[in-house]
């Protein structure tokens, strides 16, 4: 690897993941993309699943005391189940009229977020969960793509360190299942795990400078920085499916 490019991977991954330590997810819309244009994604992939899983580890154990159990497990646990008929599903083929679907889908949720009584009580309905969570973990088998449970956690969520801490949750469980899966179809190189070493520094200090930033907004300021995040996922989706039709 040159030193040019383990410089440009370090900056990447910084900005990146001073999203994440703001937000709690987000990382790949901006980190995926400008990787891909020096990297492949099978060596893309793999290291920054290693890398979100430490991170995701480590912002859980910092929000622990807002972490709830309860509302995170449940929702990690369906996600699982919803993976499974995804991974089958993608054997069978993934039209891009799906994922234009799933964009839109997403950017309508990210739109009733904004657009919703900021001092609503909203209770946690068991049913909408298991939808929502499954039907996230089929999109995550199909795509790769987990962000429809994030809208749901948004509602339960108390506050943001709650928030953050549940969806990394979330993460995490998906992230050490996934691992699993490439462990035994031997997908991690000498060359991602360089990506890896490089990266982790990166993140560190991104995290950090996140939280540091969060520190000085105010609740409602972060919880549009979220929604934002979140449309902007919708959007990224909606227009890779219509430029690259497969």
């Amino acid at each position: 690897m040159t030193v040019s490019l383990a410089v440009y991977l370090f900056i990447i991954q910084f900005l990146s993941f001073i999203i994440k330590g703001l937000a709690g997810f987000g990382n790949p819309l901006l980190s995926n993309p400008l990787m891909a244009m020096r990297l492949d994604n099978k060596v893309i992939t793999p290291a920054n699943l290693i890398l979100d899983m430490l991170v995701n580890a480590y912002i859980v154990w910092k929000n622990r005391k807002a972490f709830e159990l309860k509302i995170a497990l449940p929702v990690a646990v369906w996600i699982m189940l919803g993976v499974i008929p995804g991974t089958l599903f993608l054997k069978l083929g993934s039209p891009w009229v799906i994922k234009v679907l799933l964009g839109i889908l997403i950017i309508g949720l990210g739109v009733e977020m904004a657009t919703r009584n900021s001092g609503q009580n909203v209770k946690s309905n068991v049913f909408i969960r298991n939808i929502v969570s499954v039907s996230s973990g089929i999109m995550a088998g199909l795509f790769g793509i987990n962000m429809l449970f994030l809208s749901y956690l948004e509602r339960v969520s108390v506050e943001r360190q709650q928030f953050r801490s549940n969806i990394c949750f979330v993460f995490l469980i998906e992230n050490i299942f996934r691992s699993m899966l490439y462990v035994v179809n031997d997908m991690f190189t000498t060359y991602s795990l360089q990506i890896v070493l490089i990266s982790v520094p990166a993140a560190i200090l991104g995290v950090w400078c996140g939280s540091r930033i969060d520190k000085s907004m105010q609740e409602h300021s972060v919880k549009k920085l979220i929604i934002g995040i979140f449309i902007l996922g919708g959007i990224s989706i909606l227009i890779k499916a219509l430029i690259f039709r497969s």
